[in-house]
């Protein structure tokens, strides 16, 4: 009896294993030039989710070679297409971690000390001066022992962030610079360098190589070892305090 189970389930597995195959053939005969890293079917029959390298999500009707960009809702509003796009592109980012140098992310960035700074695990921020939610991050470890290295990437649909992050760039003093704009909104009297100009342009091309997509973006580095050990996407408080929890535990 055991072996006759053994052969359904390896025969069942098989022909699953066929079936995928058969579906993925279906999809990229639609999207023959794009790279497709997995399929899944999607909420309506028929339809299938596409999975990208780039960490974006398509929709594909193979039966009338129909493509969909866009976003699929529930009825009471819940965006099941952002939901899973943000999941994947955690995955897709968190691949990269294998390869990422950390000295490719630190060689534009500046550093901050809040407190006694970090003993071991510090934090490299993709950040926008306007962005709300980095401010939330900002407030947050204002008063713990942590050290940010600060990447500007500023988002296109803040009018002011490319200003400010340039006025904070050329700032002598970058940790006050911050914290006055994020008190009074107000731009910086200093004078725009060029080193400036061309220190932001360098994190802006990164941050479009790493398909960083919005901000606040933090990679963790593990300077003991000078290598880059989490990626936490957003503000999220209780990813950030397991690795302060984890940097304050350290001999």
């Amino acid at each position: 009896m055991r072996i006759i189970s053994l052969l359904l389930v390896g025969t069942f597995l098989l022909a699953n294993s066929l079936i995928q195959d058969e579906e993925k053939s279906l999809v990229q005969s639609v999207i023959p030039k794009t790279k497709i890293e997995k399929i899944k079917h999607s909420y309506m029959d028929g339809l299938y989710e596409v999975y990208l390298k780039n960490g974006n999500i398509i929709y594909v009707y193979p039966y009338k070679r129909l493509i969909f960009f866009g976003e699929i809702y529930t009825n009471t509003g819940i965006n099941l297409t952002s939901q899973n796009r943000q999941k994947w592109q955690d995955i897709v980012n968190k691949q990269k971690l294998k390869n990422l140098s950390a000295k490719e992310l630190l060689q534009d960035s500046f550093k901050i000390d809040f407190g006694s700074g970090s003993k071991r695990y510090t934090f490299i921020l993709f950040t926008d001066p306007e962005c709300p939610f980095c401010r939330k991050v900002d407030k947050y470890i204002e008063d713990k022992n942590v050290t940010f290295y600060i990447n500007y990437m500023p988002l296109y649909f803040h009018k002011n962030a490319k200003k400010w992050a340039l006025q904070i760039l050329s700032s002598k003093n970058k940790k006050e610079a911050i914290k006055k704009i994020e008190k009074t909104n107000k731009d910086l009297n200093v004078t725009i360098t060029n080193k400036a100009k061309e220190q932001l342009q360098n994190t802006q091309n990164l941050a479009k190589k790493l398909n960083i997509k919005g901000t606040p973006t933090i990679f963790v580095m593990d300077t003991k070892k000078n290598k880059i050990v989490d990626f936490i996407n957003g503000a999220n408080m209780t990813e950030i305090e397991k690795w302060l929890k984890r940097d304050k535990n350290e001999k």
